[in-house]
């Protein structure tokens, strides 16, 4: 019994491990680049606000649009009155009256001229609608690139993990070699005892390269409103052909980034909107006309009207929903008022529309002004980072050749311990600057993209 019983514990220690690492690798979220851009354009807050935004656009059209349509307003009502009135037709005698009163009223009226602040209200509404949209596809944009950033961040994250643990790796080997040599009288125990503080550097490098990988990591999970424990699997990120050819002069870039970029055309929008709202403002200058109809039904009947007890109605009387339903009025009325005087309140919108187009207007500029910065920061950084990658792989390529010469040194006694690790630390930041140039080439290109206002290699697949 206590056999069996031993037997099964030992089942479940053996197999729980390894159903648990099975259920987590069932579970592991695996992220490309182009499933993480489109993830983020389904959930982040700036998008969602920007569609919020284009929604209140359209509302503000189809408002300024019904402008043109006339005004619709029905009202009925019923009344009770009783007491006693002063009636008179030869004398004033008091009179009981009970009286039961009823009314209907259809109201229609269109303005037929106010000033063109209809058509300046509609233009105005239309241009800011524009400028919801471009701003939203410019949201777009900015989310896109920043998911790529925080990717492409793990993905140089995880080459530099590797890169730690390779150098680990060649220093555990190393101890390993020198405890043996000491054991056997080749080597000083000196170098062992270097190359141990080696070991335990590369150790503390390793664990700080991972805890860099894993904070990246949970920035963009954040990124993507997902857990920040949601496991995951990068997949497939940018390579240095995502870079493409080296970019163009700088004026035709400028000139490409004036035309294409959304937030230009978003705050030209908003400067066409604010200068339509002006002339809405200067219409109070002008007159106002329109036209109204109005259809009424009126009844009344009397249920008592008594002076000193004697009723004084005799004549037979309609019921009040027939009266209600027969004796009804039209009437059409065409007005037209003009304020000749309303103590300068005109004056005061109108000026104040007209600074609200001052202000939209130099905004516009600023941006403007912006995006040629942004360009030739972008080229420069473009630039730099070409250099920077040919530069590092002619680093790595010496350094290869340096560690592989002075380790064959140091094995046949020709080199110092000193010489050795120095060689190695070289060669371990050669390979992490090389990392990070190509990752910072590819964002590079993808910053001039963002900036020419062209798509991102990640946003066109998720498309």
């Amino acid at each position: 019994m206590r056999s069996s019983l031993r037997r099964a514990l030992w089942v479940l220690v053996l197999v729980a491990p390894s159903t648990s690492r099975a259920q987590a690798r069932t579970d592991t979220v695996h992220l490309t680049l182009a499933g993480a851009i489109a993830t983020a354009l389904d959930r982040a807050i700036a998008i969602q606000l920007a569609e919020i935004d284009r929604r209140v656009g359209g509302v503000g059209v189809i408002e300024a649009y019904s402008r043109f349509l006339p005004s619709l307003t029905a009202g009925a009502g019923l009344g009770y009155q009783s007491g006693s009135t002063l009636l008179s037709s030869t004398a004033t005698v008091a009179t009981d009256a009970h009286i039961g009163v009823g009314a209907w009223q259809l109201s229609a009226s269109l303005n037929l001229f106010n000033g063109w602040r209809d058509q300046a209200t509609v233009r105005a509404a239309l241009s800011g609608r524009d400028a919801a949209e471009l701003s939203y596809v410019r949201a777009r944009q900015l989310v896109a690139f920043d998911v790529t950033q925080a990717f492409e961040q793990v993905v140089l994250d995880q080459q530099l993990v590797t890169v730690a643990e390779a150098a680990l790796g060649i220093s555990r080997a190393r101890e390993d070699q020198l405890t043996e040599q000491v054991r056997v009288g080749n080597r000083a125990p000196p170098d062992l005892l270097r190359q141990r503080a080696q070991t335990a550097a590369d150790r503390v490098r390793l664990i700080a390269a991972k805890n860099r990988e894993r904070a990246d990591r949970v920035a963009l999970l954040l990124r993507l409103r997902m857990t920040p424990n949601t496991p995951t699997r990068l997949e497939a990120a940018l390579t240095l052909a995502d870079s493409g050819a080296p970019p163009q002069r700088a004026e035709l870039l400028a000139a490409r980034a004036i035309a294409a970029r959304p937030d230009i055309a978003a705050a030209d929008a908003r400067v066409a909107a604010a200068d339509q709202l002006t002339r809405v403002a200067q219409g109070g200058w002008l007159p106002r006309v329109d036209v109204g109809l109005d259809y009424v039904g009126l009844g009344r009947y009397f249920d008592a009207t008594k002076q000193n007890g004697a009723d004084i109605v005799t004549t037979p009387q309609r019921a009040l929903a027939d009266q209600l339903g027969s004796q009804r009025i039209a009437v059409l009325s065409v007005g037209a008022s003009w304020a000749l005087y309303d103590r300068g309140r005109t004056r005061a919108d109108v000026q104040r529309a007209r600074l609200a187009t001052d202000r939209e207007r130099v905004r516009a500029e600023d941006v403007r002004l912006a995006v040629l910065g942004e360009v030739d920061r972008a080229l420069a950084d473009n630039e730099a980072a070409r250099e920077a990658v040919q530069a590092a792989r002619a680093g790595l390529d010496a350094a290869e050749e340096a560690f592989t010469a002075v380790q064959g040194r140091y094995d046949v006694g020709l080199a110092s311990f000193i010489e050795l690790t120095t060689a190695q630390g070289a060669l371990i930041d050669a390979r992490a600057q090389s990392a990070a140039a190509d990752v910072n080439l590819v964002l590079q290109a993808c910053v001039l993209r963002l900036v020419v206002g062209d798509p991102l290699p990640g946003e066109a697949r998720a498309r």
